[in-house]
């Protein structure tokens, strides 16, 4: 079985934990988010804003007895301070607004101190009809919302608009409700963006009131889960030192070391890792917190599965699921996805499916079930039932992934739901398209006769193509990252069902189609270290400039969350988008261009512009399988050889004998070239037919690499009669075909100076050549 980190699966990794960071394995030089968050880490020093510490807004006319109970929730210790709301018990004396401050707070902390598996009931909520409340009760139903499994961030924007429009941006309120926004983001929603913009408001918050600064070390925790997910671990590690360089109190200091082991492992420091992980052991349970002691379980269970040590696995495991009855319904859930998962990587398909499928079905009975497990769940289950070959179980398992954050979850598989724009929009979930795509691929290759499958892969295939390239302006980068992570693949995929098409059909609009594809999977390739590396590329951009986009997107995304599309809100936002993206383009115009201009030009424009120049050109694409070659001018072929064992040879041989100066007396080595350049050649060039004089190649991967200038149409006795490609034609290459028509569009200038080279020296067994000083 493949491992889920190489091949076409690669990008569905499972070693991670944390919000969606499961469907990626990305060098941390890759990351979009690294500079920012970097800069977070920089800017929570709190000695860098004592000059800017102010004093929360307090409520005004409160009795004394309150105040104690206020810095508590102040300092996020809910538990203790809803303890001391409720022994207030509301005397008389109180007026009505008082009392329904009390009420409120106190419910409130109860439900900031309490974990998802505690039952909550709607009716605690009452309802606040004073409009000068200190408490807003729509906080306390957005948060209720959250602890129940449901979005609550429209009642907690309509809290944030309600404490701004009083000017009360100063209150605890408000960073309870820029915390929750950021939760709700991370934990029912999955966005990584909006919860990042979040999280950090209310540590820029924290920072500045120093009432809340014990609340940091929380919050770190939080952005250094997200940062994981981003797969910026150098930013995640950040976070999680400046944590614990703020001594934080017992649960955050759990969750730190937690976390500073599962990053020593997810950067592969084992030893490190174990020796983290150990102390967080230690100090837990020292404390007696059961609630972190199952997260570290979780984690110290899946750092022995990684390492493969299954005797320390299954001792983990055995401790995990005798965790007391309060964790019971969540062990459960851990040790089934565990087990899955384990019985996955060791490719025993059965077992997987079995452990997965009760994983799912206690997810269904949770409030809150983790996004990350439940979506990896359906993804898991979808691929062990498409190596079964049990393709309707696997189709409703990936749509159950697809439509999770639609309104058409928990709903019936249809294929019309499937390429609805709602659930395009509303997902932006290309991993689990690219695995329905696949899903259909094989069951044609399985049964040539069932072209629906084939068709319906395709347009799985080109709907992904277009949620990437017609929404990217409008999506949160973390899913444009993910994309780019999967972007060969899904590539691979419709090329490949765009040849069958091709071939059973005729129809030049899959030729087209292919040619697409090709040109877009090398252009993300730059597109992608584009992404990377901006700050390198375009240092004239300001860093607020681009930060303001990533904003943007945040904002954007939030409010399609609360179905607000026809709000005033999002009228505004949308036109500030355009505003921004015009400003772009007009003061960056080569920043908007690399990452929003998109090739246009159909296989026909390429075509004409090869016949005009009486040249062939041919552009190749490099799968796990085969190569595939589309040819421009003349007939115009769309070809596809075998990438077997031979063919890998043969251009491994040719790379290993042309980096060295060959021996010209060794016969052998001579064979071994001429059979390789001319298997290459056979594949290669052969089923272009007619090559004419001038041949413009695109190549792909490996071939990147190949000179096919040496390839030879048929062995000889020496290299020097050898009847080589460059003899019959005069070769150009190009990365892309975009990059070569805008190459020709330059006006070259004449110049009277020259650079020249001439080999007056020997070079190994090469001759001197003392006459080419003259010639130059």
């Amino acid at each position: 079985m493949t491992h889920p980190c190489q091949g076409p699966f690669h990008s569905m990794c499972f070693l991670s934990e944390r919000r969606w960071a499961c469907w990626c394995l990305l060098p941390i030089k890759q990351t979009i988010f690294t500079w920012l968050l970097l800069w977070l880490v920089v800017g929570c020093q709190p000695a860098d804003h004592t000059k800017e510490q102010r004093v929360l807004l307090s409520a005004p006319d409160l009795p004394a007895s309150f105040a104690a109970a206020d810095r508590l929730r102040n300092a996020g210790d809910y538990a203790l301070a809803a303890w001391h709301y409720g022994s207030l018990n509301a005397p008389d004396s109180l007026s009505g607004q008082l009392k329904q401050y009390l009420t409120l707070n106190r419910e409130l902390c109860r439900l900031l101190a309490i974990d998802t598996l505690t039952s909550v009931d709607d009716s605690t909520v009452i309802d606040a009809s004073a409009a000068n409340l200190h408490v807003s009760a729509q906080l306390l139903k957005g948060v209720l919302d959250i602890k129940n499994g449901r979005s609550g961030l429209k009642n907690l924007y309509k809290a944030g608009a309600a404490l701004r429009a009083k000017e009360m941006e100063a209150s605890f309120e408000y960073f309870a409700v820029l915390e929750n926004l950021g939760w709700c983001h991370q934990a029912v929603h999955g966005e990584t963006d909006s919860s990042y913009f979040y999280y950090k408001k209310a540590v820029d918050m924290a920072i500045v009131y120093p009432e809340l600064a014990p609340n940091i070390p929380r919050l770190l925790v939080q952005l250094a889960e997200v940062a994981i997910t981003n797969r910026d671990f150098v930013a995640s590690l950040g976070y999680t030192e400046q944590g614990l360089r703020l001594r934080p109190r017992h649960r955050d200091f759990h969750e730190l070391l937690i976390l500073k082991a599962t990053l020593m492992r997810r950067m592969e420091q084992f030893d490190s890792a174990q020796h983290y992980y150990q102390l967080a052991d230690e100090t837990i349970q020292q404390n007696g917190d059961t609630t972190s002691l199952a997260k570290l379980l979780r984690e110290r269970a899946l750092h022995e599965m990684i390492v493969n040590n299954d005797s320390l696995f299954r001792h983990q495991m055995s401790r995990l699921e005798r965790l007391p009855a309060h964790f019971a319904n969540s062990s459960t859930v851990s040790t089934d996805r565990l087990y899955g998962l384990y019985h996955y990587y060791r490719g025993d398909v059965q077992q997987s499916v079995n452990a997965y499928e009760r994983a799912v079905t206690h997810f269904g009975k949770q409030k809150l079930p983790d996004i990350v497990q439940t979506t990896e769940a359906y993804w898991v289950l979808a691929n062990q039932y498409r190596q079964l070959k049990e393709y309707e179980e696997a189709e409703k398992n990936i749509f159950a992934g697809i439509v999770y954050f639609s309104p058409y979850k928990n709903t019936p598989f249809s294929w019309d739901v499937v390429t609805s724009p709602q659930v395009a929009n509303w997902s932006f979930n290309f991993v689990n398209y690219q695995q329905l795509a696949e899903i259909e691929l094989q069951r044609y290759n399985d049964n040539p006769s069932d072209l629906q499958s084939l068709t319906r892969s395709f347009e799985v295939y080109q709907l992904i193509d277009s949620l990437m390239f017609q929404q990217i302006r409008a999506v949160e980068e973390d899913a444009l990252l993910m994309f780019l992570r999967i972007g060969r693949w899904v590539y691979a995929g419709g090329i490949e069902a765009s040849y069958h098409l091709y071939r059973s059909t005729g129809d030049s609009a899959f030729l087209n189609q292919a040619h697409l594809f090709m040109e877009r999977s090398k252009g993300l390739i730059t597109y992608q270290d584009l992404l990377a590396r901006n700050q390198d590329y375009f240092s004239d951009v300001p860093e607020e400039f681009r930060t303001r986009e990533l904003q943007l997107k945040a904002h954007i995304a939030a409010m399609k969350r609360t179905y607000a599309y026809d709000s005033r809100e999002m009228t505004l936002l949308l036109r500030e988008a355009d505003d921004y993206y015009a400003d772009m383009q007009e003061r960056y115009p080569a920043y908007y261009e690399a990452k929003y201009q998109l090739n246009s030009a159909s296989h026909g424009d390429y075509s004409a512009m090869a016949n005009a120049r009486q040249a062939t050109f041919v552009q190749y694409f490099e799968s796990n399988d085969y190569v595939y070659a589309i040819t421009y001018g003349g007939e115009g072929k769309f070809e596809r050889v075998k990438r077997d064992t031979i063919f890998t040879e043969a251009l491994n041989l040719m790379g290993e004998q042309l980096i060295g100066v060959p021996n010209r007396k060794n016969v052998d080595a001579k064979h071994r070239f001429m059979a390789a350049s001319n298997l290459l050649f056979d594949r290669l060039i052969k089923p272009l037919g007619e090559v004419r004089k001038s041949l413009l190649i695109v190549p792909d991967g490996a071939l990147s690499y190949l000179p096919f200038e040496v390839l030879v149409s048929a062995a000889a006795d020496s290299y020097r009669d050898a009847p080589y490609l460059i003899k019959t034609c005069g070769i150009n290459y190009s990365p892309s075909l975009q990059i070569y028509a805008l190459s020709q569009t330059n006006v070259s200038r004449q110049t009277e100076e020259i650079v020249a080279y001439s080999f007056t020296k020997s070079l190994g067994e090469l001759s001197a050549l003392p006459g080419t000083r003259r010639e130059a």
